[in-house]
């Protein structure tokens, strides 16, 4: 399965970030197990925006940053700990506007299955993983209906151990499952 996402990614070509609007990257962390998983975070309710949320690690780009790759690793390593030195990049997906008007590129990244994380930011109360084969599985908790331009499709929402994935990170989990495993996920249907 590695071996697939990683041809998929380093030979995809996605929607680039949004030349007008703010910019942000997060890392989409692949563990190099044999039922890999993504890492993901649960956001503290202390912050200021998507407190309590599910989202990947990753936050606004800095200029010190230079590229946005180094905006997803920098924020990894800031808000779980991430070693940025065991995350092998692959490449962007496709980028994503989130509801705030912000161009978020998602990175992805393979790191060791065994990769030490911690949940001691600030900004982070906790870190957890989710096995691709569940994701796979497009059992959606709920469906959200997104009307964008007349256009309706239906946003799944997924729960993993009373976790709730939805929203941007739900929309960024199925275009990576769609483009790095052929996943197939439609968003025009209310999934499985």
């Amino acid at each position: 399965m590695l071996d697939k996402i990683t041809d998929k990614i380093q030979t995809y070509s996605g929607k680039p970030p949004v030349a007008e609007l703010r910019k942000a990257a997060v890392l989409i962390a692949v563990t190099d197990s044999k039922d890999p998983e993504l890492i993901y975070t649960l956001r503290s309710n202390k912050v200021g925006s998507h407190g309590g949320e599910v989202s990947f690690p990753g936050g606004m780009y800095e200029e010190q940053d230079d590229s946005l790759e180094n905006t997803a690793l920098r924020e990894s390593e800031e808000e779980t700990g991430l070693d940025r030195k065991k995350v092998e990049i692959l490449g962007p997906i496709d980028t994503v506007v989130s509801r705030f008007n912000i161009s978020v590129t998602p990175y992805v990244g393979v790191v060791p299955h065994d990769i030490e994380l911690n949940d001691n930011s600030e900004e982070i109360e906790a870190c957890f993983r989710v096995p691709l084969s569940f994701l796979l599985r497009d059992e959606r908790h709920r469906n959200d209906e997104i009307n964008r331009n007349g256009d309706i499709f239906f946003m799944p929402a997924y729960e993993y151990n009373s976790y709730i994935i939805w929203g941007l990170t739900a929309m960024m989990t199925v275009d990576f499952l769609n483009i790095a495993l052929d996943a197939g996920i439609d968003l025009k249907s209310k999934g499985n």
